[in-house]
C-alpha cells in the first residue's frame, strides 16, 4: 500500500528553490516515520533481540526500512501500511471490493502460467452476488485476457473488471458465456457466512461458516449460538476452511460458546512476550498474578458440547486455529480437512496516536506467542487434520451434500453421505498455485490484541 510520491523538477532556478524545500519536508518525514517504527519495535516486538541496528536514517523509505528490521526467518506476518484509517476499517470488515473469496490454481498440469480462480464463497448483496457468481464458478479470464501469474492480482487490485467463467472439458478450459461485469463497493463484511441445523431422527447437528474474527459481530454470534441452545443442538460442525484470522478476544469468545461449562475460570491461553515486555510486567508492582494467561469467561449461550467437528484448509490461521488448539485439552476435537497454516503469533496495530497525527502510517508488528493449557503444539506447523480431504466446491456451503460438511456429518450419524457427494462432481485442475497471494485483506493470517 505504498503511497509516498517524489516528484521530479524542471531546472530552473525558482523551481530548484522550492524543491530543495520539498527535499527538507520530505527527509524530515521520512526520518520521523522511521523513528517511529524503530521506537515501537524495540519495544513490542517479539524478535526485536534479532532486529538489526539500523540508523533512521540509513533508508528514505519506511516501508522497506520496516521490513529490513523483520525477522524474516519466521516472522511471514508483521506489515506496515501507510494508511492507518484503511487498516482500522479492514479490521472492523469494511472494505472495498467485489465480494468474493478465491482459490487460484494452474489451469494445466505443466503450465506454470497460465492459472485459473475458483470461487470458494461469494458475499451475500455484495457485487459478485448480484452479478450472479456462485460457490464454484470457475474464472479463467480477466478484462478478455486469459488469467496468467502476470494478472491475476487484478481480481482484487482493480475495481471494476470484467471476468469470463470457463469449465474443464477433456482437459481443457472452455469459455463459458456471457462474461460478467463487476465494480467494486464498499461493503461491510459480516463473518457469519452461512448457518444451519441438520437433523436426523431427533439428533440435531449445528453449523456455522465463519470468515473472520470481527468483533464488530461479536452480538450476532452471541445470537447464532443462542439459537443453536434453543434448538437443542448436540453437535457442531464449525467451518473455518476461508478464515484467516483477527480478534482474540473474539476468539475467546467463540470457543467459551462451545467447550464443556467446566472450562469457565479456566486457562484459554498463555501469552509470551519479549524479554522486555515480559521483565516489565513481571517486576511491575501493579501487575496482577497470571498476567500471562487468559481465561475462559462462560457466555449464557454457552453449548456445553463434549465434541467439535472443524472444517480446516491451509488458509485456517491464526485465530482460527486458537479456538482449536485452546479447547483440545477440554473437550475432543475433531478435525476435517486439510493441514492448517500455522500461526500461533498474534499482532497489535501501532500508530501515530498524537492528537497532532504527524503521520498516517500504522506497523502491526507481531508481539506475542501463544500456548494452550497443555503447551501441546508444534510450533513448526499447522494442526494435523485427523480425517484429510480436499474442497471440491461443488455444493453450496451449509448443504449437506457438501463434502467435508458431509463427512462430518458421517461421522456423527454414521451415514455415508460424503461418499456420495463426490459422485459427479465437477472437473478441477489439479494443481494448487498456493504461492499466488490472495489478497482479500491484510488482516489474513492475523490474531490482533489488544496491549495497555
Amino acid at each position: 500500500m505504498k503511497r509516498l510520491s517524489y516528484y521530479f523538477f524542471v531546472v530552473l532556478p525558482i523551481v530548484l528553490f522550492f524543491a530543495s524545500c520539498e527535499d527538507d519536508k520530505e527527509e524530515k518525514d521520512f526520518l520521523k516515520i522511521n523513528t517511529f517504527i524503530n521506537e515501537n519495535m524495540e519495544i513490542y516486538y517479539l524478535w526485536n533481540d534479532l532486529m538489526p541496528e539500523l540508523d533512521p536514517a540509513h533508508q528514505e523509505d519506511p516501508e522497506d526500512y520496516f521490513y529490513e528490521l523483520i525477522y524474516d526467518d519466521v516472522d511471514r506476518w508483521s506489515f506496515i501500511t501507510d494508511d492507518a484509517q484503511e487498516l482500522s476499517n479492514y479490521f472492523a470488515g469494511i472494505v472495498k471490493e467485489m465480494g468474493y473469496s478465491l482459490q487460484f490454481y494452474y489451469a494445466y498440469e505443466n503450465n506454470t502460467t497460465d492459472v485459473v480462480a475458483i470461487i470458494q464463497y461469494v458475499e451475500p448483496d455484495s457485487p459478485a452476488d448480484k452479478a450472479g457468481l456462485t460457490r464454484g464458478d470457475i474464472i479463467i479470464k480477466v478484462n478478455g485476457e486469459s488469467l496468467t501469474i502476470n494478472n491475476y492480482r487484478d481480481l482484487y487490485n482493480e475495481e471494476e473488471l470484467v471476468v469470463g467463467k470457463g469449465e474443464l472439458v477433456n482437459d481443457v478450459f472452455e469459455d463459458l458465456t456471457p462474461s460478467v461485469s463487476l465494480l467494486a463497493e464498499e461493503l461491510q463484511i459480516n463473518p457469519i457466512l452461512t448457518t444451519n441445523i441438520f437433523e436426523d431422527n431427533g439428533h440435531k447437528v449445528g453449523y456455522l461458516a465463519y470468515t473472520s474474527f470481527i468483533n464488530e459481530f461479536d452480538d450476532d454470534l452471541k445470537a447464532v449460538f443462542a439459537n443453536f441452545k434453543s434448538e437443542g443442538i448436540s453437535d457442531l460442525i464449525l467451518d473455518l476452511r476461508y478464515n484467516g484470522g483477527g480478534s482474540v478476544a473474539t476468539a475467546k469468545l467463540l470457543a467459551g460458546m462451545i467447550g464443556p461449562a467446566s472450562i469457565n475460570g479456566d486457562i484459554f491461553i498463555r501469552i509470551s512476550y519479549n524479554d522486555f515486555l515480559n521483565d516489565y510486567f513481571n517486576n511491575d508492582p501493579e501487575t496482577e498474578e497470571g498476567w500471562n494467561e487468559d481465561y475462559f469467561e462462560l457466555d449464557e449461550n454457552n453449548l456445553n458440547l463434549g465434541r467439535l467437528y472443524v472444517l480446516t484448509t491451509s488458509g485456517t490461521a491464526s485465530a482460527s486455529e486458537m479456538v482449536m488448539y485452546s479447547l483440545m485439552p477440554y473437550m475432543e476435537v475433531i478435525q476435517i480437512g486439510e493441514q492448517t497454516h500455522g500461526k500461533y503469533y498474534a499482532s497489535i496495530t501501532i500508530d501515530d496516536d498524537n492528537n497532532q497525527k504527524d503521520h498516517n502510517w500504522a506497523i502491526q508488528p507481531i508481539i506475542m506467542r501463544s500456548e494452550n493449557k497443555t503447551n501441546n503444539i508444534d510450533y513448526t506447523q499447522g494442526l494435523i487434520p485427523d480425517e484429510k480431504m480436499y474442497d471440491n466446491y461443488s455444493y453450496a456451503l451449509g448443504d449437506e451434500n457438501e463434502v467435508l460438511t458431509a463427512a462430518a456429518l458421517d461421522m456423527i450419524w454414521g451415514t455415508s453421505k460424503a461418499k456420495e457427494s463426490l459422485k459427479g462432481v465437477k472437473a478441477l485442475p489439479k494443481r494448487v498455485a498456493s504461492e499466488l497471494k490472495t489478497e482479500r485483506h491484510p488482516m489474513q493470517y492475523e490474531m490482533v490484541v489488544d496491549i495497555k
